[in-house]
Order: structure tokens, then C-alpha cells, then sequence
């Protein structure tokens, strides 16, 4: 005479699958000497529900759906396949039974504070990509942008200035019959710069750029910011060439 075996209630079944993986999650973890506080943190998930899972305290958990996320995630640290891993763990309950006896699952969700939270973690994350994509979108669509076009000098009228020739600095003999413009640019600037007569130079300047220009007649120096050039003239000290922001137009001459 055979004996029927008792059923296991789905419950039962699923507190003690839980003891076993939370039994083996445990013992990985002190294995690898990973704290529990580290794991929390990894996870995001909370520290009591770290605990809950590696005792197999069912009842202070969520719903099975979120317990199994739990372990997988908490499986991910410790380095297993936590997919497959947490499968192990059922999701379902049985909770009714019809007039024919048989069975019917029904998944049961009800709305808690961890629901809240998750649902809470779920939207940081999407956030996250959205602002990241956001962001490389942007970048991609400045660097797309056409150059600008830099004014010709041409485009605009002002008067020149002839600078004096320097005649208190000694030179050499060969200089003498020459003039040498040195420039150090202190703030970004266009320039144009015409030696003898033939357009030597003439676009940006980063800041900190050092150039120098000889010539056997003259050097014009023609500035977008004029408060941004400091010129030097057969090595005398270095003046600014006007003021900030203004466009200036200098020549200087041999002795």
C-alpha cells in the first residue's frame, strides 16, 4: 500500500530554496572576505535586506519577483552568473484552489515602501543614459558646426598708425639698415602682418604665440585686439599695440 506524499506549499518551498542560496551567497561572500556593508553598497541594495537574504528571512523581504532580482544583482558581485543563479529561485504562488481541485498560480504583487524603492533605482538609471546621451548629442553637434570666418582686413577702414623710428637703441650695423618686429600675443587675436610690401602672415594667434618678422623697408602690423599684442621693436622693450578689443594697424620702419 503506497502512502501519498504530502504536498509542499509553495511558501515552504520558497523559504527554503531562499535559506540555500542566501546559505551559499554567505559563504562566497566571507570566502572572498567581502563585508555585507560592501555588498549593500555595490548593489544599492539596503543592508537589512542583505541580511534577510543570506539568513533566509522570506518575511522581511518584498515580493518573490524582487527577491529574485535581489539575489541575482547580489550574485553579480560575488562574480557567479547571477541569471542563472537566481532562477533557481521561484517567483510563483499558488493561491486558490477551484472546485476540481486542481491548482491555480496567480502571481501576487502588492504596493510597498521596496517597490517604491526600486522603482526609484530604475528611474536614476534611465536618467543617467538619458542625460549621457544627451551630452554626447551635444558634443557631436558642436564639433559638426562650420568654422568661422575671421573679417579680411579689408572689411574694415581704420586709420594708420607710422611709429616713430627708433633711434636710441643701439644696434648692429646690419641691423641698422632693417627693421625687426617681435610679437607676443597675451590674449587670442587675429593678425595680419605684411612685410615689405607682401602679406607675410595673416590669421589666429593662441595666446602665449611668440613670432618675430625683419624687413629692409618696413613691418606693418595690423591687430583684431590690439590690447592682446605686445610689440618690441629691434629689441626694445615690448609695448602694447592699443587698446583691448579695438583693431589697430601700426608700421614700423628702418632707421
Amino acid at each position: 500500500m503506497f502512502r501519498k506524499k504530502k504536498p509542499v506549499a509553495p511558501q515552504q518551498l520558497q523559504q527554503e530554496i531562499l535559506q540555500e542560496l542566501g546559505s551559499r551567497l554567505l559563504e562566497i561572500r566571507t570566502g572572498k572576505e567581502i563585508s555585507q556593508e560592501q555588498i549593500s553598497r555595490q548593489t544599492l541594495i539596503p543592508l537589512r535586506l542583505v541580511k534577510a537574504i543570506e539568513s533566509g528571512r522570506m518575511e522581511e523581504l518584498p515580493e518573490p519577483i524582487y527577491i529574485r532580482w535581489l539575489i541575482k544583482q547580489y550574485a553579480d558581485v560575488l562574480g557567479l552568473d547571477g541569471g542563472k543563479f537566481s532562477s533557481q529561485f521561484p517567483t510563483e504562488k499558488f493561491v486558490s484552489q477551484n472546485k476540481n481541485n486542481f491548482l491555480v498560480r496567480w502571481p501576487v504583487l502588492q504596493l510597498r515602501p521596496i517597490h517604491l524603492y526600486f522603482l526609484y533605482i530604475l528611474l536614476v538609471a534611465f536618467s543617467i543614459q538619458f542625460l549621457s546621451n544627451a551630452l554626447q548629442k551635444s558634443t557631436l553637434e558642436v564639433n559638426n558646426l562650420p568654422p568661422i570666418n575671421l573679417p579680411k582686413s579689408s572689411t574694415v577702414n581704420h586709420p594708420t598708425k607710422i611709429a616713430k623710428p627708433v633711434n636710441d637703441i643701439p644696434v648692429s650695423s646690419q641691423e641698422s639698415k632693417q627693421v625687426v618686429v617681435d610679437i607676443k600675443v597675451k590674449d587670442d587675436c587675429w593678425l595680419k602682418v605684411v612685410v615689405d610690401g607682401k602679406t607675410d602672415f595673416e590669421g589666429v594667434l593662441p595666446q602665449g604665440t611668440r613670432r618675430s618678422w625683419q624687413a629692409d623697408k618696413e613691418v606693418t602690423v595690423r591687430a583684431g585686439n590690439a590690447g592682446g599684442i605686445y610689440v618690441a621693436v629691434n629689441r626694445a622693450k615690448a609695448k602694447q599695440l592699443g587698446e583691448p578689443g579695438k583693431v589697430e594697424e601700426v608700421t614700423y620702419t628702418a632707421n
